[in-house]
């Protein structure tokens, strides 16, 4: 008999100013109380740049975070490689993993806006390449790769210390096209499929990625199905995709649809969105909200995820 799949949950750190980017005390608490509540794990996003909204950096702000608790996994959604230097990612990434007694877990995609790249003098034509050594790299200094392969000589990576120890430092590939899809297959630890990716879409393209596996000789079920969400738990449905609609456009700097796109309203309706997801295949839901606000988490942990507990267990 198979095992029964895992499902985890997760939420996103408010380190997006949604409404303004928490103190370090608010940020303490909100980390507190997701692992308090029985998330499976927090994560942030990443941006360098922004014109329209406050956001913190990610990495830094998940080691302070690592600091107030220690049980839950520490995620970026998705960190964008090719805007820094492979190796002190390397160097910061690993020691975060090393303070966190290795609870990192790294989604990452080449994404970034034209403006980023320009300002950090990253050519958008060479991405896809800078992409992959930048995995290759990672996963040299930290003792998880060959080093023939990107030419650094194997005592200049060991050198690096400290290492994972216990576990390799998982990378999920962030993606939709079939390039990304295959790259997730090919290099990745798993899939993290994006806010705009439909159940329809996220069954679709995992099929894509778990038949790119089989080629290159992967086992699929060795890969881990992720995705998010924006979500807003309330009494009145009217009130939570009003919230989303009026605040998501600000990070995106475009309408967003998030009539189709999100989970919002009472417990049951997001409930049932969620359950869709579920039975696509993601395997790691990470819910993302759109305020700093506690209460908005407690819900969802109390009202939502043990339900989906219940039901996914029983359904899959």
């Amino acid at each position: 008999m198979n095992p029964r799949p895992t499902l985890k949950f997760g939420i996103y750190l408010p380190n997006v100013g949604w409404e303004d980017v928490p103190s370090s005390e608010e940020m303490k608490a909100f980390a507190a109380d997701a692992e308090a509540s029985g998330f499976d794990s927090v994560w942030v996003e990443d941006r360098l740049l922004h014109p329209g909204i406050d956001i913190l950096e990610a990495v830094t702000t998940l080691s302070f975070v690592a600091s107030c608790t220690s049980q839950v996994q520490l995620g970026t959604s998705v960190l964008l490689f090719n805007l820094r230097n492979p190796i002190p990612l390397a160097k910061s990434l690993s020691t975060l993993n090393h303070l966190s007694d290795g609870r990192l877990v790294v989604g990452a995609s080449l994404g970034g806006r034209p403006l980023e790249y320009e300002a950090s003098g990253i050519p958008t034509r060479t991405r896809v390449s800078r992409f992959v050594e930048t995995v290759e790299t990672l996963r040299s200094f930290w003792g998880q790769s060959d080093t023939a392969d990107i030419n650094i000589p194997t005592m200049v990576a060991e050198s690096m210390t400290p290492r994972p120890t216990r576990n390799p430092i998982p990378i999920l590939i962030g993606g939709r096209v079939e390039a990304a899809l295959k790259r997730a297959a090919r290099i990745g630890d798993g899939w993290l499929a994006s806010s705009t990716t439909t159940p329809e879409t996220f069954q679709r393209n995992w099929e894509i990625v778990r038949h790119h596996a089989i080629e290159l000789g992967r086992d699929p079920s060795s890969l881990m199905p992720a995705k998010f969400v924006y979500i807003d738990v309330d009494d009145s449905e009217e009130q939570a995709l009003k919230r989303l609609e009026s605040r998501l456009p600000r990070y995106y700097g475009a309408p967003y649809d998030a009539a189709n796109l999100t989970l919002y309203g009472p417990p049951d309706k997001c409930i049932e969105g969620a359950m869709r997801l579920l039975k696509a295949g993601v395997r790691t839901l990470i819910f993302a909200t759109v305020t700093s606000n506690r209460d908005q988490l407690q819900r969802i942990a109390q009202d939502v995820i043990p339900v989906l507990r219940k039901e996914g267990i029983s359904t899959f």
